[in-house]
């Protein structure tokens, strides 16, 4: 009795040990599950939720460029492309899914070698494996879409240019996110496989705007982490879609006038400073930067002589030959060095010292004012005219009508320019400024080098007497500025505009064979010729002598003559003679537009050339009359642009 006893007590003792062992693990777990459960339910159900749901970042539709009539300029079309998601799948299911698609569709071969590198990650972004996908390829790819562990077919974007190569520079192009630009800006839209971005122009300058926000889509995904069905979307947000101040009639007619030539042409509006045309040939065609580039395409462009990759508007640097004379003039006008009725006896040359400087026109001008000296572009009245002046002087009225500026368009690479001075010279070659170098200098060579968007810039001042500042882009909402006046006498700037106007108006003008002949329309402006190599026979033809050797051809204008709305420049590398190849391709497009404000058909009243017996011909100035300074002339040093210092009309 008293061993069943002591059994029952060690039995009871054991049944309550292990029932207490029991209600302490029950009272643990029930305490854990109350904890998960109730205390924590909200962050461990968002858990859940991130075990059955994938996010995808969607890239925003790509805003599109517009002209100042809301004309495409650049958009977006449609692109099927091909992606591998590899947080999803196996090692081995993606090498299955490899060989199948090789056998639906022809992937690259670089892009082949790449894949068969690859090893699975969960971490890894969706790789595109190939785009430009066409309808039967994506049909093939859809039906077989079970059997395709991690593939997955997107619509996405392409950019189109439909201006092609005549507004490449302008507008510029997209390509794909470099490591320092996804280091400058980590946003995860960067990181998504082929994202791309503006490079140049337009595309680069407004790049923020253009981008637009990505949206989200929350993916439902099966134990495997393949995607089941779509149970949420955050829409994207567009760009923006961008106005710009270009008109597009223009851009493609002065691209046309131009195509043949290494050139530029810049169109502006006076009363706003909208840049209305800014053409830069040859260029290159910005689809296939859109697409991707070639190798051999890329050389092709890298070694050709005329430049294609500059945009000659902004960063193009020339001497301005003669349309330099009209600051020398006004300068020495207020200043009191001439008055509009001094004189200079003009033989052919100009003596300083011992060194002559000759003037285009070998025989002179004889007597000639400020007025018949613009009209008549002698050098010889602006050597005189300078030598009394000084270069200083000069070099301050080049800069209050925006030469040696940055016009800030937005635009990369704008250059500078050179309006040299005494420190200028001494810093870069080390010498002092001499007398020589002024006298170069008055006539738009020797270390003067100018843009046409500043030579444009400089035609609008001169035609409106204000400080007008070009711009390509207008902020909706944004309106036209009121430019303050140019701190210049108005009978000085009228001075210079009838002279302006007497070059192509007058029978003796430069330019006079090249006018408008509709009153309505009529254009003023200055013919220049810069050249780039020592000339070593006076008279010697353009057209006889390598390309590269010949003159640079320069024109700026406005019209109409009496009521000034539109400003522009036309500068054509070793094209020969501002008259000659410059002054036509002004007179186009400034009657052009003049037209198209009218109401006027261009295509119904065509630009009319003068008669031979209308013209003048003897006394507009052949391509090839540019002074030869050599005799006696001291060599001056170089340029970078390889500027020769003699002189030129």
């Amino acid at each position: 009795m008293a061993k069943d006893n002591e059994k029952q007590y060690i039995f009871s003792r054991r049944a309550l040990i292990f029932g207490g062992i029991q209600l302490a693990a029950f009272s643990t777990l029930a305490s854990r599950l109350y904890y998960l459960q109730f205390m924590n339910a909200e962050k461990y159900a968002t858990l859940s939720e991130n075990n059955r749901i994938k996010l995808q970042l969607v890239a925003p539709a790509r805003g599109n460029i517009l002209d100042r009539n809301n004309i495409q300029l650049a958009n977006s079309e449609t692109n099927y492309r091909l992606f591998i998601d590899y947080s999803t799948i196996t090692q081995q299911s993606f090498q299955s899914t490899l060989e199948k698609l090789k056998t639906m569709i022809e992937i690259p071969e670089k892009k082949l070698k790449a894949l068969e590198k690859v090893r699975v990650s969960t971490a890894a972004m969706p790789d595109m494996i190939k785009d430009h996908l066409t309808w039967d390829e994506v049909s093939l790819i859809e039906l077989n879409m079970m059997d395709l562990a991690g593939a997955m077919v997107d619509i996405g974007q392409i950019r189109y240019y439909p201006l092609l190569d005549k507004a490449a520079h302008l507008l510029g192009y997209i390509g794909a996110v470099t490591e320092s630009e996804l280091s400058a800006d980590d946003q995860p839209l960067m990181r998504l496989p082929d994202f791309k971005i503006g490079k140049n122009g337009v595309e680069k300058m407004l790049e923020d705007r253009l981008r637009g926000t990505a949206g989200v889509r929350q993916l439902e995904v099966n134990v495997h982490g393949m995607p089941v069905r779509e149970v949420g979307k955050t829409e994207s947000i567009p760009g923006e879609n961008i106005k710009l101040t270009i008109d597009i009639d223009l851009q493609n007619y002065a691209a046309d006038l131009v195509k043949t030539e290494s050139a530029s042409v810049v169109l502006m509006e006076i009363a706003t400073g909208n840049v209305l045309t800014m053409v830069s040939l040859p260029a290159f065609n910005p689809n296939v930067f859109s697409v991707g580039i070639t190798s051999e395409y890329w050389k092709e462009l890298s070694k050709d002589k005329k430049a294609p990759l500059l945009n000659k508007a902004i960063t193009g640097q020339y001497p301005p030959g003669s349309t330099f004379k009209m600051l020398v003039g006004m300068a020495a006008l207020e200043a009191g060095i001439i008055t509009p009725s001094s004189t200079v006896y003009c033989p052919g040359h100009f003596f300083l010292g011992t060194h002559r400087f000759n003037c285009w026109k070998e025989g002179g001008h004889g007597t000639v004012h400020y007025h018949e000296a613009i009209e008549q572009s002698c050098d010889t009245f602006f050597y005189s005219t300078a030598q009394k002046l000084g270069f200083e002087k000069i070099a301050e009225m080049a800069h209050r009508f925006g030469l040696g500026e940055i016009h800030n368009l937005g635009l990369i690479s704008e250059k500078l320019g050179i309006i040299p001075s005494e420190a200028w010279k001494m810093k870069r070659y080390k010498q002092r400024w001499t007398a020589g170098d002024t006298i170069n200098c008055s006539i738009g060579q020797g270390y003067v080098l100018t843009t046409p968007l500043q030579l444009a810039v400089m035609t609008a001042r001169m035609a409106s007497g204000k400080k007008i500042t070009p711009r390509i882009y207008v902020p909706e909402g944004e309106e036209n500025p009121e430019f303050p006046n140019i701190d210049l006498s108005k009978d000085i700037l009228k001075i210079n505009m009838n002279a302006m106007s007497a070059v192509t108006n007058s029978q003796h003008g430069t330019a006079y064979g090249k006018r408008i002949t509709d009153s309505r329309f009529a254009m003023a402006g200055k013919t220049g010729t810069s050249q780039v190599r020592k000339i070593i026979q006076r008279g010697q033809n353009q057209n006889l002598i390598p390309w590269e050797a010949r003159h640079h051809a320069l024109f700026v204008g406005f019209a109409p003559v009496d009521n000034p709305k539109y400003a522009c420049c036309v500068a054509i590398e070793h094209g020969g003679g501002g008259a000659a190849a410059a002054a036509p391709v002004a007179r186009d497009i400034l009657l052009r537009v003049q037209q198209l404000e009218a109401g006027i058909d261009p295509a119904i009243e065509k630009p009319s050339t003068p008669t031979p017996e209308k013209s003048n011909p003897q006394n507009e100035q052949p391509e090839d009359n540019i002074p030869d300074n050599s005799e006696g002339a001291e060599e001056l040093p170089q340029d970078s642009n390889d500027n020769d210092d003699d002189n030129s009309r």
